[in-house]
């Protein structure tokens, strides 16, 4: 279980920094 929750916890994780990757690259394109 606990794995699981690690594993969780790390997609969430990710999740953000493609947001912040997509939120860049938009920028770079408004740009």
């Amino acid at each position: 279980m606990p794995c699981g929750k690690k594993r969780k916890r790390h997609k969430i994780a990710t999740h953000k920094r493609k947001k912040r990757l997509r939120k860049n690259r938009h920028k770079k394109n408004k740009k």
